[in-house]
């Protein structure tokens, strides 16, 4: 049975859509980028291209977008070299060799223009608040962040420097030497008008260190010199960003080990050993930055909700102005070509 694995190659962060696409481009050899508007098709046809290359044994990557995660923003199939993307906004993807590595296929050439013309008011009216939900959103995100970074400062302070170094050098003495690898960037969770969603099967491996640290401490601290531990012995490595903050890491996984800050039955655990006594000193300021935190998220949540509300009234003039007879045409002679 053909490998497959979930995740999403962008997210809304504190900063704004964050997106690691570029990335997935360097892990193919051929890449084919869609471009049409809204409701066109392009998730439907990922998806059977992925269905294609599991039919025939191959592993396949899909790529789940963080605005609406039942559609996909692309599909990896690693092994046939090959990579299909979404590059319309917010995430504009164009081809740097066309041709030659990378080309377009267009389903926009499926609708009716004329017909679109005439309702660009409202199509126009719609992306204005599409976009008013999302900046509204962003600063819930961004709120939040502050929030955290005032519960990490506490957790700082109750973490002995000495104690932090121990379980630091700890940490990157489980990394196991293994063979050269690419490294590769993606999130497993990802902040949608759903919630926050996890893809953490994409992490695990036989071998997973867990850090059991209450919310708000700061694991980048951790994480980090893992990772450049890693990236000095040239072991293949896969980064999962803070669905919040994408500078930072939430997981990673290298030469076959995973470090996650998921707590799993199966994994070995590490406990950071905070000063009790700061902890109770700072109770209830950490109680107000995690519930002023899930107000702040949930916030945004329901302003990513709300865009979607409208992302789903902008599909319907897309849909009612598609050439469906001529849209399955292109795609049954697209996945007949595929390679």
């Amino acid at each position: 049975m053909a490998r497959t694995w979930h995740l999403f190659p962008g997210g809304n962060t504190a900063a704004g859509f964050v997106g690691f696409f570029e990335d997935l481009r360097k892990q193919a050899k051929r890449t084919v980028i869609l471009k049409g508007g809204p409701g066109v098709g392009k998730s439907t046809l990922m998806a059977k291209v992925g269905k294609q290359y599991e039919k025939r044994g191959l592993a396949v990557g899909y790529y789940h977008c963080s605005g609406d995660p039942d559609s996909l923003d692309a599909v990896l199939a690693p092994e046939a070299g090959f990579l299909m993307l979404d590059g319309t906004a917010p995430h504009i993807v164009d081809p740097i060799a066309p041709g030659a590595k990378d080309g377009i296929l267009n389903l926009g050439q499926c609708l009716d223009e004329e017909a679109l013309s005439e309702q660009e008011a409202e199509i126009t009216a719609l992306n204005k608040e599409i976009c008013a939900c999302y900046t509204q959103a962003y600063r819930y995100l961004h709120a939040a962040k502050l929030l955290r970074e005032d519960a990490a400062a506490v957790y700082a302070q109750a973490l002995p420097e000495q104690q932090l170094r121990m379980l630091e050098r700890e940490w990157v003495s489980l990394l196991p030497s293994a063979e050269a690898g690419v490294e590769t960037h993606a999130f497993a969770q990802a902040i949608t008008w759903k919630g926050v969603l996890q893809q953490l099967d994409a992490v695990m491996t036989d071998t997973v260190y867990c850090l059991d640290a209450p919310w708000g401490f700061d694991a980048d601290c951790l994480l980090r010199p893992v990772w450049e531990a890693a990236a000095r012995r040239g072991v293949g490595r896969a980064a999962f960003h803070d669905p919040l903050e994408a500078g930072k890491l939430a997981h990673l996984t290298a030469g076959g080990a995973t470090f996650t800050t998921a707590v799993l039955p199966t994994a070995m655990v590490f406990a950071p050993a905070f000063d009790p006594d700061t902890l109770r000193q700072e109770a209830s300021r950490l109680a107000f930055d995690r519930a002023a935190f899930d107000l702040m998220r949930n916030q945004a949540v329901e302003a990513l909700a709300q865009a979607k509300a409208r992302h789903d009234a902008l599909e319907r003039f897309y849909i009612d102005a598609m050439d469906y007879d001529r849209l399955d045409e292109i795609k049954a002679a697209f996945l007949e070509a595929l390679p």
